[in-house]
């Protein structure tokens, strides 16, 4: 079997699942129920967590050129900004879901070289995002008891430590490495170049906090838009898992799974399946308007500008 039909079989059981998910759900409950929340949802409330999420995702592409710029890769903001949703679309349009970072990683490379550290600059920002994401969580939990039950409030309160106790040991690692293996320091000295970097470093955790917030209160608004009374820190507490459950590549782009999780986590709040269901379902009507943005800027040509000559004008 060649790789190309490897590729294809992996994809198409991808959809498969997605598809055998989605089937299984919906026979589950009443569908009229679940699109009668979609009917009675007010236009001006999915309009305003596209608004919060877009906003989150103009964030991490400052984040991302941040980190970029400090890698030494040159370029303005709105040309990263422009790679950046194109890397959206192909995230969403791809099957795995990480397609298009790979396409943000070659943008950066294609004239550059540097390979290695441009993909490092894509995985970093979502590096960031997870550990801020994961810190949020670990927070809610600590500070509202109760929101979740075990083992994952302890899944998160023990993520949160190991997060918090590897950046505070990240120095201490180089260090360590630089002497037991010197034919690495060099290319760990770039890597935690942004620890030499500390406003920028505060700068890329603040974008990172703020962004999470918004996408999290973004599903909140939707959840309250439905009728979900839930306290906010409980989404803050259940998302994290929501998205960790996402990322598993056994369906296509988290299709399936991540409305079954929304089922799940929120039964444990006593919420029906319906309302939970439908919730998944518009968060993902909203990250799909999102990526359609890209594709209009992969249209426009945006992927094709050049940040080395946009730098020397």
């Amino acid at each position: 079997m060649t790789e190309n039909t490897r590729r294809r079989a992996g994809n198409l059981l991808r959809i498969g699942v997605s598809a055998g998910l989605l089937i299984w759900l919906l026979c589950r409950f009443d569908v009229r129920g679940v699109f009668g929340y979609f009917e009675n949802l007010k236009m001006s409330v999915w309009t305003t967590a596209f608004l919060m999420l877009l906003l989150a995702q103009v964030l991490s592409s400052i984040r991302w050129w941040i980190l970029a710029n400090t890698l030494s890769f040159p370029g303005p903001w709105p040309t990263y900004l422009g790679f950046y949703y194109v890397g959206m679309f192909f995230n969403l349009f791809l099957p795995t879901g990480i397609g298009g970072d790979l396409f943000k990683a070659h943008f950066l490379s294609r004239e550059e070289g540097k390979r290695f550290l441009a993909l490092f600059t894509v995985v970093g920002d979502r590096l960031f995002g997870f550990i801020a994401m994961l810190l949020l969580g670990g927070a809610a939990i600590t500070f509202w008891p109760g929101l979740l039950p075990e083992p994952f409030a302890g899944f998160l309160t023990i993520s949160s430590l190991l997060i918090l106790a590897g950046l505070a040991g990240l120095p201490f690692l180089q260090k360590a490495i630089r002497r037991l293996w010197p034919r690495f320091s060099g290319h760990l000295e770039g890597l935690l170049i942004l620890w030499k970097h500390p406003k920028r470093l505060f700068c890329v955790l603040g974008l990172s906090f703020s962004l999470q917030a918004l996408g999290m209160g973004a599903v909140a608004f939707l959840g309250a838009g439905m009728n979900i009374h839930l306290p906010l820190p409980f989404y803050f507490a259940s998302l994290p898992l929501v998205g960790i459950i996402t990322l598993i590549p056994v369906s296509f782009n988290g299709i399936g799974v991540r409305e079954g999780a929304f089922v799940y986590f929120f039964g444990l709040k006593g919420i029906a399946a319906e309302p939970a269901f439908g919730l998944g379902l518009l968060f993902f009507s909203v990250q799909v308007g999102l990526s359609l943005l890209g594709g209009i800027a992969y249209a426009a040509g945006v992927h094709r500008r050049s940040i080395v000559k946009v730098t020397k004008v």
